[in-house]
């Protein structure tokens, strides 16, 4: 708790013209560098594809491979269980496993939960804020958790103290992750989220506080950043980040559409970096991708019934044991085309992806009864 974010001096270090060529980084291991090289030689010209995960059995990979037989490259995966507030879950050690197992990517976001009483932690907390219609919501304030001295401030410099210790963990396993922490900070739904001016600026004091601490006190060796602040009022330097991400859950039906208008927005915010869809509810097509030059490194659909079927919060199965396609979000037909498109890069088609050494996930193998490669 000793060690502080000096805002004005952290100011100076980043006050240079921003590389899009090197991660932000200064402690990037080899491994983290290769992935950030990787990433540079294919944006514009390919597409990673990638799937959000929760639910243990990870039922989305029942969807993918018996239909396409391949998997997506990079898998995403949650902190929310890291925190004072809650039971910790297995997310991490499954995205441990992912990468040194099946060697995917691992991407790492943080819904982070917040006591609603800062002397109770018992009587609730949630990372959804007071003014948001949900069951479950939280009125931790975020200028409290930036200002030193408060309970609050207390809470938050524990809390990224103990996410650094699970990204130290997967660091020490040699294992790079795109690190996308206060996502979506241009709604107000989040409690670090856009409400008025005032949390304007605690979210950007706050990101500051998780950058600083995690590279100049932690250390950590195996960050590419992703900012997803989703809006111009909510812009940090770009010296933070290395990825500017946008989330997008269409409301038109069937919307496999490039988005290239939210592409353009991005590109102006994100000072020369890689722009990516890092969630959405449907899949863009490859084609319109590159029709309209919104060219995004890679897609994130969220996971359950974004993939597959549910009826009265229940999974649909097939006859034969398999959930059934949610084809409101997409068909059967467009997920096999777009897994075999050649600007699509699927888990085998990573270039250190070695068949004789990676395996399925463990869920999969124990979904289709058997062991084996992709």
């Amino acid at each position: 708790m000793a060690y502080r974010t000096d805002f004005d001096k952290l100011k100076e270090q980043l006050d240079f013209p921003p590389n899009p060529d090197k991660p932000v980084s200064k402690q990037a291991s080899e491994n983290t560098v290769k992935l950030f090289s990787y990433l540079k030689s294919i944006y514009g010209k390919k597409h990673l594809s990638g799937q959000q995960y929760l639910q243990r059995e990870e039922l989305e990979d029942m969807v993918y491979y018996p239909l396409t037989e391949k998997l997506p490259a990079v898998r995403g995966y949650d902190f929310m269980g890291v925190s004072s507030c809650k039971k910790t879950d297995d997310q991490v050690d499954r995205a441990i496993k992912w990468a040194k197992e099946c060697g995917g990517i691992v991407t790492m976001c943080w819904h982070w939960y917040a006591p609603d009483d800062m002397n109770d932690y018992t009587k609730g907390s949630s990372f959804y804020y007071k003014t948001t219609g949900y069951d479950h919501k939280t009125s931790f304030d975020i200028c409290k958790g930036v200002t030193e001295g408060t309970a609050e401030y207390d809470f938050i410099i524990r809390e990224i103290d103990m996410v650094s210790a699970e990204l130290k963990r997967m660091a020490e396993l040699d294992i790079p992750v795109l690190w996308r922490p206060l996502h979506e900070a241009n709604g107000n739904w989040f409690w670090w989220g856009n409400h008025d001016e005032e949390h304007r600026q605690a979210y950007k004091k706050l990101w500051y506080m998780i950058f600083d601490r995690m590279e100049n006190y932690h250390k950590l060796t195996n960050l590419i950043w992703v900012w997803n602040g989703q809006d111009k009022c909510m812009e940090v330097s770009p010296n933070t980040f290395d990825i500017c991400g946008d989330d997008i859950y269409s409301v038109k039906e069937y919307d496999h559409s490039s988005q290239k208008e939210r592409f353009a927005y991005c590109e102006q915010m994100a000072c020369g970096k890689m722009v990516t869809l890092s969630e959405c509810g449907y899949i863009p097509d490859p084609d319109e991708m590159k029709k309209d030059g919104a060219m995004w490194l890679w897609w994130l659909p969220w996971w359950g019934e974004f993939v597959y079927k549910r009826e009265g919060g229940k999974v649909v199965f097939t006859a034969d044991g398999k959930p059934i396609i949610n084809d409101k979000y997409m068909t059967e037909d467009f997920l096999k085309r777009i897994m075999s498109h050649p600007d699509v890069i699927t888990l085998c088609d990573l270039p250190w992806y070695d068949k004789s050494k990676h395996t399925l996930p463990n869920s999969l193998q124990k979904n289709l009864g058997r062991a084996g490669n992709v």
